[in-house]
């Protein structure tokens, strides 16, 4: 194993030290002396644009694993890092990434056959099994959670999502004259969709709480939007860069609650490396105001790309039961149902919506802890 050479090389503006090269001023700005440091929060408060110049450093040495920086300025100011504090976070030439990349396992239904999830129980302390399965996957499975420990469990990860037509939680379960397809008495099937493309909301799970299912049918279904794209991207390309472009409006009418919402947007969104970020897709909440020359051509992509999501080739089905709580990225998976005769007996779910960025915070969290101490 090669030594790490330790050697201190002072220049005007930097120095450099165990072959790393480190800016005065990043230096100054990341002091961790209690004068600009808070030590509990991590945060700095040392605000350097309150400086007109920078104060240069009166001497820099390095003894006992530590670089030790006194900067010419009254009262006497004196900086120390642990080498091992500056290693971690040296940018040259290129700073390492505090954080693993998210990996995603796009996948149909014969790679689930070949490589069959096994779903966590709550209250096993299974968070990082579950919690893999919902990042890699995009959706999970919770088995065998008591009805009175679901706001435990919402709790435990961050606020619900608020919407003002339903509150915190929504009942899907079949009654006269609901206001969507899903509470229908019919109890109609519902093709693949995401939930609630007509808000504008951040990237959300969505939570499907199972209270209980003793209807005939029901089974329900999601399929990897990613993976359907990404087959129907290669597939039809022209097609694909139509659903890419052509803004179309999600909508929704609620008569008890005098709203009625919408938002146009296309319903594949790409990012700047071209990779596909978000699906909205919701054909019960679809409607369309395009200029004449568009709409066929519009209609052609768009229901090549529905046929593909109801493929059974894509869509993974099974039979929730009571206590079963299902997790789904919502901007990636899509999730729907069979029919269910509503006569022969109760299918009630309790539907909840959060923000992502609670789940990702708190898988980080794991990984990056180590790193502020």
């Amino acid at each position: 194993m090669l030594k790490l050479q330790k050697e201190l090389i002072q220049s005007d503006r930097f120095l450099t030290l165990a072959g790393k090269r480190f800016h005065y001023i990043w230096l100054y700005d990341h002091c961790l002396c209690p004068r600009c440091y808070h030590p509990s929060s991590f945060q700095k408060i040392n605000d350097i644009s309150d400086r007109l110049e920078l104060p240069k450093p009166k001497s820099v040495q390095f003894q006992d694993e530590k670089l030790i920086i006194d900067w010419d300025e009254e009262p006497a100011h004196r900086s120390i890092f642990p080498l091992s504090w500056l290693l971690s976070r040296a940018y040259d030439p290129k700073p390492e990434p505090r954080l693993s990349p998210r990996e995603k396992q796009l996948w149909d239904k014969a790679w689930l056959d070949a490589n069959p999830p096994e779903w966590c129980e709550y209250g096993d302390g299974s968070f990082e099994c579950w919690m893999n399965q919902l990042s890699t996957l995009g959706f999970t499975l919770l088995r065998k959670m008591p009805w009175e420990k679901l706001e435990t469990f919402v709790s435990s990860i961050g606020p619900i999502y608020y919407l003002a037509q339903y509150g915190r939680y929504s009942t899907v379960k079949a009654i006269p004259n609901g206001q969507d397809l899903s509470l229908s008495a019919a109890g109609n099937a519902l093709s693949p969709h995401t939930d609630i493309t007509f808000l504008p909301t951040p990237p959300i799970v969505q939570l499907l709480y199972c209270v209980e299912n003793e209807a005939s049918g029901g089974e329900s279904t999601v399929v990897d939007g990613f993976r359907v794209a990404q087959d129907f991207r290669q597939d039809y390309p022209h097609y694909f860069e139509i659903l890419t472009q052509t803004p179309v409006t999600f909508w929704q009418l609620y008569q008890d609650w005098d709203y009625y919402v919408s938002q146009t947007k296309p319903i594949i969104k790409l990012n700047d490396t071209e990779e596909v970020t978000n699906i909205f897709f919701s054909h019960k909440n679809l409607g369309l105001d395009l200029p004449f020359e568009q709409m066929e051509s519009f209609y052609e992509a768009y229901y090549g790309f529905f046929r593909y999501l109801k493929n059974p080739a894509y869509e993974y089905c099974f039979r929730m039961q009571a206590g079963d709580c299902l997790l789904v990225q919502n901007w990636r998976i899509m999730h729907g149902r069979k029919a269910f005769d509503a006569s022969s007996g109760a299918r009630h779910l309790e539907t909840a919506y959060m923000d992502w960025n609670y789940f990702a915070g708190r898988q980080d969290f794991h990984q990056v802890q180590s790193f502020y101490r």
